[in-house]
């Protein structure tokens, strides 16, 4: 029987819910009085896309009904006062579950210590949390009441919603926010742009124009230890070319998913620190293959035919790295290679001979193969076209044509390997040394020389004498950077899939 519960039920979730609309209106209008009276209006434009993922509700309770409890007779001797309600226990617990992961996760992001650039990066942190605030409109209303981010990290007061809103905003950090993150520590201060203030850090609208140093890669790659992320970035082939040299040079290594800088051939790791980064590199397989056809079309005897695959590879160079050219003409010259080069997507094609892809010869007995000369006839040609693919991606809807575009195919003996081979023995002429460790100090020295490689003085045995990007003891880093250590004496998971790399 009903007394007219479920139509009140209905009531008061209509009026929940019309009470959650004014309080959504009325913390959008104030995040818009907020932006107006910094003329930062322009924020609004920077939000997320409504196809995006939404904050999820807190999970608190689960889906399984609560047990009946037990009959329970409370002694004397305990004030019933003294007695907490089971939901505000679990509420607090999430709460400091959440904190954790926060403090944690920003823990994980520091330099070592020992660094130079452990204050940098520490800044470079508290800039990455006040970009996930910004775009927020109910935690920038919240961080009004806080003059230091610090603060507000360590309010214990604020309410699980708040928390938990503010976990999900920093673990889920776009790349290009961390890239801006960057810019706003290293150029505070503009001539022109606009920016909005939160915790007292300018939030740039635009990015400085600026290129990042080479440590700025570190910073990059401590909180993205992706290359495929970080790539995502890159505004020119000099970037890539910085990225993927820290990445080798520090010795830390990152993942790499879609676009990497280390293939599996003897070799790549030498070309990716000369600056040369192919999107790919494949091999043919079995280049040289004999067929036999009994087919008797011919004066009334079998025929052989032998076809070989040429290997070819194309990349984008540096236009400002002055060894680019010193390389493309030592390609030019090579008695096996077949080149073909332009600089940037409209300069003027240069090639060396055309690029043979496939190239045919027939004869009556398989010995005879060897004394026949390739057809001319019937050998394939890679297209002009084929320097598209030498534009190195950044995204799968972008590439960079503002490169010098190159096509190289081997028509040679051996393998893909051996073709590997000949360009790095190339790149070794280029730079003048003998091996990968005399390039690597060529090429790292001007780095150690800026101090934007650091050597590290505790160094210890058959270890990269370099210190390291990111503090490996995310405990150490933890008790540093809050001054304390964690509430039950250990890390909690914060949730980051992080694979680390050893060079």
């Amino acid at each position: 029987m009903d007394f007219g519960h479920k139509t009140f039920w209905h009531y008061l979730q209509k009026q929940r819910e019309e009470v959650e609309s004014l309080l959504e209106e009325v913390e959008l209008r104030a995040y818009e009085l907020l932006l107006a009276s910094q003329n930062a209006m322009w924020v609004l434009e920077q939000q997320h896309s409504a196809s995006e993922p939404t904050v999820e509700e807190c999970g608190v309770y689960d889906d399984e009904p609560l047990e009946k409890p037990k009959k329970f007779v409370i002694p004397q001797t305990i004030d019933i006062e003294d007695i907490e309600d089971p939901v505000d226990v679990a509420l607090r617990e999430k709460r400091e579950e959440l904190w954790e992961k926060i403090w944690t996760r920003l823990a994980r992001y520091c330099a070592p210590v020992r660094s130079r650039y452990y204050n940098e990066r520490v800044a470079v942190i508290w800039s990455c949390v006040a970009r996930a605030v910004y775009t927020d409109r109910y935690l920038m209303v919240v961080a009004q009441n806080y003059r230091y981010i610090t603060s507000m990290l360590s309010d214990a007061e604020l309410d699980l919603p708040t928390v938990d809103r503010l976990w999900k905003a920093i673990k889920d950090l776009y790349v290009d926010d961390v890239r801006a993150a960057i810019d706003d520590v290293l150029h505070p201060i503009r001539p022109l742009g606009e920016y909005v203030i939160v915790f007292g850090i300018r939030v740039h609208k635009e990015l400085s124009g600026s290129g990042l140093p080479f440590h700025g890669w570190g910073h990059m790659t401590a909180v993205f230890p992706c290359y495929s992320c970080v790539r995502r970035v890159c505004q020119t082939v000099d970037d890539i070319v910085a990225l993927t040299r820290y990445a080798l040079l520090s010795g830390g290594g990152i993942a790499q998913s879609q676009t990497k800088y280390e293939f599996k051939y003897e070799g790549s790791r030498q070309l990716s620190i000369c600056g040369f980064i192919p999107n790919v590199m494949e091999d043919v397989g079995t280049r040289n293959k004999v067929e036999k056809c009994n087919c008797f079309i011919k004066k009334n005897r079998p025929h052989w035919t032998e076809t070989k695959l040429n290997n070819a590879m194309c990349v984008g160079l540096s236009l400002t790295d002055p060894k680019t050219q010193l390389f493309v003409n030592a390609c030019l010259r090579h008695p096996d290679l077949m080149v073909l080069c332009r600089k940037g997507s409209d300069g003027r094609l240069i090639r060396s001979k055309p690029l043979c892809g496939t190239e045919v010869r027939k004869a009556d007995t398989r010995a005879g193969l060897q004394k026949t000369p390739w057809s001319q006839k019937e050998a394939i040609y890679f297209q002009d076209s084929i320097l598209e693919e030498a534009r190195p991606i950044v995204t799968h809807e972008k590439s960079l044509g503002d490169c010098f575009q190159v096509a190289i195919v081997d028509g040679g003996d051996g393998d893909a390997q051996h073709f590997v081979d000949k360009l790095v023995n190339m790149w070794y002429q280029v730079y003048e040394v003998e091996d990968f460790r005399e390039l690597l100090l060529v090429i790292g020295q001007p780095y150690l020389d800026n101090e934007e490689l650091e050597v590290d003085e505790i160094q210890k045995p058959y270890s990269i004498p370099i210190i390291p990007n990111i503090e490996f003891d995310v405990l150490k880093s933890y008790k540093k950077l809050w001054g304390r250590a964690p509430r039950e004496g250990r890390l909690v998971d914060d949730e980051i899939q992080m694979e680390i790399i050893a060079n």
